[in-house]
């Protein structure tokens, strides 16, 4: 090896080794950040696994909620049913009294039992 070439491996290693300790002086840096990070992480999984908890639950309470809902529509519809037969029933019985001819005045009218 000349000297030509002998001092131009010798300054690319000069080279390398500057650039190395540089690359090694953000090591710890880089150690530090990936530390910051994996807690973050973590820390984002714990909320998520909590929000996920509490999706849950409340998909379980609006089930509940929606099928006490649907009872109740079904007890009001069969109340709403219930009510038109016996209106029906005292409409049917009373408008007939109604449209009957009244009697003459000072005649008591004839009262229907039935």
């Amino acid at each position: 090896m000349d000297d030509r070439n002998f001092h131009d491996a010798r300054m690319r290693i000069s080279r390398w080794i500057e650039e190395g300790a540089g690359l090694l002086g953000t090591v710890p840096g880089m150690l530090t950040e990936q530390e910051r990070l994996r807690e973050r992480l973590e820390a984002t999984e714990r909320a998520s696994n909590r929000l996920l908890q509490e999706v849950n639950d409340l998909r379980r309470e609006l089930d509940a909620l929606q099928c006490e809902n649907e009872g109740l529509r079904r007890e009001r519809a069969e109340l709403a049913d219930v009510l038109a037969d016996s209106l029906g029933r005292v409409l049917n019985e009373t408008l007939p009294r109604l449209r009957a001819p009244l009697a003459p005045q000072g005649m008591p009218a004839e009262p229907s039992y039935s």
